[in-house]
């Protein structure tokens, strides 16, 4: 079995789509910034285009707002999504911009 260690490249976070985000982890990334859970909400996340729940937000050019640079501004405390890629789920094209390192993972 191979499991992919994060490499921390950001190129994950560059990468347009949704983050879904639930109240449990808006409190820890709020936190984690020295943020209200309210004003985190209203900075950094926005409704999900089916209008079922949030999502972070990105910046113009389809990069996570919580990017600076090329590292998370909340990495230790980051959405479970993001804690999950690329090992539980992954997006088309993923392994041509992630620096991710493949580990063999014996059973």
């Amino acid at each position: 079995m191979i499991k992919y260690e994060c490499e921390r490249c950001g190129k994950c976070c560059q990468w347009p789509g949704e983050v879904v985000v639930n109240e449990k982890e808006i409190r820890a990334m709020a936190e984690h910034i020295d943020e209200s859970p309210y004003t985190f909400t209203q900075k950094y996340t926005q409704l999900r285009q089916k209008r079922n729940g949030l999502t972070l937000k990105q910046d113009e050019n389809g990069s996570c707002v919580l990017l600076k640079g090329n590292s998370c501004s909340v990495h230790s405390s980051k959405p479970q999504q993001c804690k999950d890629f690329p090992n539980k789920w992954r997006f088309k094209g993923w392994r041509q911009i992630c620096e991710a390192t493949p580990k063999e993972i014996r059973k």
